[in-house]
């Protein structure tokens, strides 16, 4: 789906099977090749002053992510634009790379690409490492996709490498238009440990959750209320 609506949930790995078998009715499993545990590489740009960083943590309302996405199970790569607009719809823009190594600098082409899309192209920079394990669930007839991301794994361009989601998964609600009566929110409101953040919205990308627990240049101070989010989830599971 390259243009649709995204909510974002934490739930602690015990929720995974029950959330699984409570939508095995209305979904599918995404399967290839016999595997439904799929492994993602993304290398995420930013400027100086981290304007994509500040842009998610202000919730303005027209926003970027910047990424090169391996998928490593296929060894097929892509250079993408993620911009959600002043509607809270997210747009996906991507071409295929074809270098022989996966987060190889940019080509002219690429650099070109990104210019014409983001306005701030010219001072993007590659700035964090993010790897997980994906299982997607599919409602091709409600164009909806659940995607439940695992063993989150975040390493700076210095080699510092950090897994602050210990114990939590981060869900992804995927839609062509908000369903709050979505059986994936029907689930989570069932659940009697929701607590704080868990099983909650949150404000919060993988991104901005990898900076603030892996970049100490940031101010705690400045960034206090997204950080709160990721101490309140890792509390409520131990």
């Amino acid at each position: 789906m390259m243009d649709r609506r995204e909510e974002k949930f934490l739930i602690p790995n015990n929720w995974c099977d029950p959330l699984a078998k409570s939508l095995d009715k209305d979904y599918k499993v995404l399967e290839i090749n016999g595997n439904r545990q799929f492994e993602y590489s993304n290398l995420y740009f930013d400027t100086p002053e981290n304007i994509c960083l500040n842009d998610h943590i202000r919730e303005r309302k027209n926003k970027y992510k910047v990424r090169i996405r391996l998928y490593v199970n296929s060894n097929i790569c892509f250079l993408e634009i993620k911009k959600k607009n002043v509607h809270g719809r997210t747009m996906k823009m991507r071409i295929q790379r074809t270098s022989e190594k996966w987060d190889s600098p940019l080509t002219d082409f690429e650099k070109r690409f990104l210019s014409e899309r983001v306005p701030f192209a010219s001072e993007l920079s590659p700035v964090l490492y993010i790897s997980y394990s994906r299982f997607t669930l599919a409602q091709l007839n409600r164009c909806e996709r659940i995607t439940l991301d695992t063993n989150l794994t975040y390493t700076t361009i210095q080699g510092e490498i950090s897994k602050p989601l210990n114990g939590l998964v981060v869900v992804e609600l995927k839609q062509a238009e908000t369903n709050r009566r979505s059986p994936l929110f029907v689930f989570l409101r069932s659940m009697p440990e929701r607590t704080t953040q868990l099983g909650r919205i949150i404000k919060i990308s993988k991104y901005v959750l990898g900076r603030l627990s892996s970049d100490d240049s940031l101010s705690p101070r400045t960034y206090l209320s997204k950080l709160k989010v990721l101490r309140r989830a890792t509390k409520a599971i131990k």
